[in-house]
C-alpha cells in the first residue's frame, strides 16, 4: 500500500446489491478499473471503493471517503438494469424517490436531498471528450440529463456538492452501465425476422463486462489527464 500522504489521481466508486439487483456489476467494474494495469503503466494512481446501496452513506461514508482519498478526479458508477448502453450523466438533481427502498429497506423521508441546496448540480468533467473516447472503444454511449431519483443521483449530487465547494477543479462524473450481456436475462426473447434488415440486433445486444471495463479505463484516463491539465494551467 502506498504512503497515506499521496493523493490518488482518480477514485472509482461502485455500489453493492440492492432490491432486484442481487449482484451489482459496478462493484466488479470499480475493482477492475481501480486495479487496471493500463492505468498503472500510465502512472495514474487509482483507488476504488464499493459503497453499500444505502441512503446512510450520503451523510458519512461517501463524504469520508472523498476526504480521505483526496482524489484529483472521481469516476462514479451505477447500474441501470434496463439500459442497453452506457450513459454519461451530465447532472444530478436535488430530488429523491420516497418510495424506492435501499438495500437496508429504508426510504427517503423528504423529496429533497439537501435543504437549501441548488436544484441542479452539473458535472465539471469534459463530458463530450469522455463520450467520444469511450465510443472509440466500440462502446455504445449516450449523454443523459436524468440520473434518476435513487442512490445514483443522490450520491452524485452529494459528491458534486462536496467537491465543488472545496475543490471545484476536480473533474467528477457519474456513469450508468447496463447489466453485462452474460448477466442479463431475456424472459421473452423476440423471434428473429429473416427478411428484416433494420431490426438491428445490435440494439438488443448488451455489452460484455470486459468491454465495459475497457471503456471505463479509457474514461479514467481522460479524467486523470484532464485533472493534470487543470492543475498545470
Amino acid at each position: 500500500m502506498g504512503k497515506r500522504n499521496k493523493r490518488c489521481d482518480i477514485l472509482i466508486t461502485g455500489f453493492g446489491p440492492f432490491p432486484r439487483v442481487p449482484v451489482n456489476p459496478t462493484a466488479v467494474l470499480a475493482e477492475r478499473v481501480g486495479g487496471s494495469r493500463r492505468l498503472a503503466r500510465l502512472g495514474i494512481r487509482a483507488e476504488h471503493h464499493v459503497f453499500r446501496t444505502r441512503y446512510a452513506i450520503l451523510g458519512k461514508a461517501l463524504p469520508t471517503r472523498l476526504h480521505a482519498a483526496r482524489p484529483r478526479a472521481v469516476l462514479m458508477l451505477g447500474v441501470a438494469a434496463r439500459a442497453r448502453h452506457v450513459r454519461v450523466e451530465t447532472r444530478a438533481v436535488n430530488k429523491a424517490n420516497r418510495t424506492a427502498p435501499d438495500a437496508s429497506g429504508k426510504t427517503r423521508r423528504g423529496a429533497a436531498l439537501a435543504k437549501g441546496a441548488p436544484l441542479v448540480r452539473r458535472s465539471p468533467a469534459p463530458l463530450a471528450r469522455l463520450k467520444v473516447a469511450m465510443a472509440g472503444t466500440g462502446m455504445p454511449v449516450r449523454r443523459s440529463i436524468d440520473a434518476g431519483r435513487y442512490l445514483c443521483n443522490a450520491s452524485y449530487f452529494t459528491a458534486l456538492g462536496q467537491l465543488q465547494e472545496k475543490r471545484p477543479s476536480v473533474p467528477v462524473v457519474f456513469i450508468h452501465v447496463p447489466m453485462p450481456s452474460a448477466w442479463a436475462s431475456s424472459p421473452t426473447p423476440r423471434p428473429k425476422r429473416r427478411n428484416s434488415i433494420a431490426d438491428a440486433p445490435a440494439k438488443a445486444r448488451r455489452p460484455t463486462l470486459a468491454a465495459m471495463a475497457r471503456a471505463l479505463e479509457t474514461a479514467a484516463v481522460v479524467l486523470a489527464r484532464e485533472s493534470a491539465r487543470r492543475r498545470m494551467s
